[in-house]
Formats: C-alpha cells, structure tokens, sequence
C-alpha cells in the first residue's frame, strides 16, 4: 500500500487529526479508527497510548516524522496521525504492528 497516497485521499475526502495532543484525546472520547505512528516517535509515548487503548489498531509506519509531516503537506513535523474517518482510502485496512 502507498501510504502517502492513501493519506492524500483520506485528508481530501476523510477526516485526519495530526499531532500527539489530538490523538490522545481522540482515542479517549472513542473517535479514533487508527492511529498511524512516525518511526522516530518516542518510545514512552507509543507505548503509554498503545496501553491506554488497546482495542484501537496503532500502526508504526517506516518514514520519521518530518517525512510524515512532508507526506501530508504539512510545514511541520507529524509524529502521530488519528484517522477518524478515512473516507475514501484505504487507511483502515493497515493492521496495527505495534503488539
């Protein structure tokens, strides 16, 4: 699967929230269908979140956050991106990878 592309139809189409912050709150109020995480995102974090919420599927993808950021157009660095509805892509289809 071409992630970068699948992200591009999703922002178009779906509803993306990027960030740690946003991620977190998503999965606590049950919005979260996935979160896809950058390679480079700190341990602790992966793991507390993956902890917190178990049922919600967490995928590490291979690029690092600032080639994450790149892939969504954003100017900024993305480490963590909450898919809440993936609209027309095939985001929910990636298995989480982090057990």
């Amino acid at each position: 699967m071409d992630i970068v592309k699948q992200l591009k139809s999703a922002m178009k189409s779906g509803t993306l929230l990027f960030g740690q912050n946003q991620a977190e709150a998503a999965c606590a109020h049950g919005e979260a269908k996935l979160v896809i995480i950058a390679a480079n995102c700190p341990t602790e974090y992966v793991e507390k979140l993956h902890a917190s919420h178990p049922d919600i599927p967490m995928h590490q993808v291979a690029m690092v956050n600032r080639e994450l950021g790149a892939a969504c157009a954003r100017p900024f660095h993305v480490s963590t991106i909450c898919v809440v509805d993936a609209g027309s892509s095939d985001l929910l289809s990636l298995r989480s990878n982090l057990d």
